[in-house]
């Protein structure tokens, strides 16, 4: 499913909540029930501040979890809410992390297409740094614990998913608990050695990858996704291509838009002798790591 700017909402709403997680990084939740409704997981929303023009443009978050609004026993439960998880590092960040609830914001979306849904016995989530965001909805999706999307998407669709997830240190780690509690296996590295040897995410990865094959379990029965630093996507796509492990990869390129038409987030996508530039916004930001042109 892929969201174009003819089908997307703009809204100002109020902050439910916007809290701390981990160092530098926040966890921001809106009231907005349509958009909760539409939203799938792998889709992003641009955000803004509605009160200064500095910066102008919005800044591009993907969708970390949601509840759509829906009724109980005849009594509408008001949830119609959507997370964002988001590091502060740049002006547009540092002026949403003390926001307190009922300030304003403003947001665009649900923009983009969104994560594959093909039956898999593994589905393995690899997130770097602030990478994890994507995942939550989606392990939510694939163990079946909620639908997503209008009309929903079938959900229940991996027997099992894992998350390989690297940070520099173990105050960067966001949502672990949050991912355990939701079914997910979590193995951890640290760049510093803070938990467990000092070791790259792709470490954990090639692991996972040769205890399945020790276990005996097929290559096709094993579904990739990644997001995080670009070195380390790349990484992760060599790692799949080698194993015969069909790898999906959100992309992070910078946007200014959202809506594809400024044509800043473009990145190389097809085969090294036939590639085009793909607008991340629009044909993204997920794809196939097979098609991307890293250099």
């Amino acid at each position: 499913m892929t969201t174009f700017a003819d089908q997307a909402l703009s809204v100002t709403t109020e902050i439910v909540h916007n809290e701390c997680i981990a160092k530098d990084t926040m966890r921001l939740r809106v009231a907005v029930p349509e958009m909760a409704r539409r939203v799938v997981p792998g889709q992003f929303f641009m955000f803004r501040n509605p009160t200064g023009n500095d910066p102008l443009i919005g800044r591009a978050f993907a969708l970390y979890d949601s509840q759509p609004a829906h009724e109980m026993a005849g009594d509408t439960n008001v949830a119609g809410w959507i997370d964002v998880v988001y590091v502060v590092k740049g002006k547009l960040t540092r002026s949403l992390a003390p926001l307190k609830a009922g300030a304003p914001v403003a947001l665009w979306g649900p923009l983009g297409n969104g994560f594959a849904t093909t039956p898999v016995q593994h589905l393995v989530m690899v997130a770097g740094g602030i990478g994890q965001t994507p995942f939550m909805a989606l392990a939510k999706e694939a163990l079946g614990k909620q639908t997503f999307g209008s009309p929903a998407r079938g959900g229940g669709y991996a027997e099992r998913v894992s998350l390989c997830y690297g940070v520099r240190g173990a105050e960067y780690l966001a949502g672990v608990e949050q991912f355990k509690k939701a079914g997910v296996e979590v193995a951890i590295a640290t760049e510093d050695g803070s938990i467990g040897p000092p070791q790259r995410v792709t470490q954990l990865l090639a692991d996972l990858l040769d205890r399945q094959t020790a276990e005996g379990l097929q290559e096709s029965a094993v579904r990739i996704v990644c997001c995080g630093p670009e070195p380390m996507m790349e990484a992760v796509a060599a790692l799949a291509r080698q194993r015969s492990v069909a790898c999906q990869v959100s992309l992070e390129t910078p946007m200014a838009c959202g809506i594809g038409i400024c044509f800043t987030c473009v990145a190389k996508v097809g085969t090294a002798d036939d590639w085009d530039y793909k607008r991340t916004c629009v044909e993204g930001p997920v794809f196939d790591a097979a098609d991307i042109q890293w250099h």
